[in-house]
């Protein structure tokens, strides 16, 4: 095998295993969400609801159980999958050319070893910088990709960023029967999960299919920003490492502050909501844009069309007026003659 040349056994391989590694990869974070959800949003909602109603919040042992079912299956299924990415990334680097062009493939795969959910939409440069997408197989990344992928996207998200607004009703307005009812508990819980899951997962395919990915980030700001802004909140477990030697070690009150920042998990959870709102009136004006660049694009073929019938009348008055203009010098030579 050459530096630039492939066996064609490794084509072979990356045909086979792209589906199960984005099917991983989702998996990975599925896991993510529901960590985020036990790990911020159950202790954010236990603490604001028992603020105002200490006696009426009761958690059964049944949900205790529960919770803890899903904490453990998420985390199995991180351990699991983890060292799957790692092993495809090992193979990737060996079988793949140290040369300049492919330090970009190299960083990547080096991200996907940190974060495997960022291998979902991977691109295979043993597939010739294809990536696999579901129901489409594989795809070249370009302009008409990217406008068709947007296109399907627009309308879904928004439908699923409006899930904020009855969680904040909810929690605003509803506080005691939220503190009642478990189901009603739930329900919030799965609501932030799924608002935090899609515009993950959306995000990361949306960059995966960006040639220019660093302008995408600053366009998109928003959607990385609600992404990470749950991340804030596990700041405050620094306030257990403060004082001790580690943090005399690393000399960093950087950190303190932080910590003190975002010492009270609601205050992550507080920013993703409302960035998630703006986020929604982004994706509306959006939208309207595209909206209104389609209906310009549409009056410009109706135009054309018209343009083109017009032409087409004008040549044909002036072929006629031609034509008798040939019949009378016709007819006048002939009474000349």
């Amino acid at each position: 095998m050459t530096a630039h040349k492939l066996a064609p056994i490794h084509p072979q391989i990356a045909r086979l295993t792209a589906p199960w590694m984005f099917a991983m990869s989702v998996m990975f974070l599925v896991a993510q969400a529901i960590l985020i959800v036990m790990w911020v949003d159950v202790p954010n909602l236990r603490e604001t609801t028992t603020q105002a109603h200490v006696d009426e919040y009761v958690i059964p042992v049944d949900s205790t159980y529960l919770g803890m079912w899903f904490e453990q299956a998420a985390i199995v299924t991180m351990l699991v999958v983890w060292p799957i990415v790692l092993l495809e990334s090992i193979y990737h680097w060996i079988i793949r050319p140290k040369t300049k062009s492919m330090r970009w493939f190299h960083f990547y795969t080096l991200m996907f070893c940190i974060c495997p959910s960022l291998r979902m939409c991977a691109r295979s440069y043993e597939m010739h910088g294809q990536l696999w997408l579901p129901g489409m197989s594989w795809q070249r990344t370009n302009k008409r990709l990217r406008r068709r992928l947007a296109q399907h996207f627009s309308v879904p998200m928004i439908g699923i960023a409006l899930l904020i607004l009855p969680v904040l009703v909810t929690e605003f307005f509803l506080r005691d029967q939220v503190a009642r009812y478990q189901w009603l508990r739930i329900a919030l819980h799965v609501g932030t999960g799924v608002i935090w899951f899609a515009f993950a997962a959306e995000f990361i395919l949306m960059v995966s299919i960006a040639e220019k990915k660093l302008q995408y980030i600053r366009h998109n700001w928003v959607d990385l920003a609600i992404i990470l802004l749950p991340f804030f909140s596990f700041l405050r477990s620094l306030q257990a490492v403060r004082g001790t030697r580690l943090a005399k070690l690393a000399k960093i009150p950087q950190l303190a502050k932080l910590a003190r920042a975002y010492r009270l998990r609601g205050t992550a959870l507080k920013g993703f909501r409302a960035l998630v709102i703006l986020g929604v009136a982004t994706r509306l004006f959006k939208t309207d844009k595209n909206r209104q660049l389609e209906r310009l694009q549409a009056e410009l073929t109706v135009a054309r069309r018209e343009t083109r019938l017009i032409r087409l009348a004008i040549a044909r008055l002036e072929r006629e007026i031609q034509e008798e203009c040939e019949d009378s010098e016709e007819e006048g030579t002939g009474e000349t003659d």
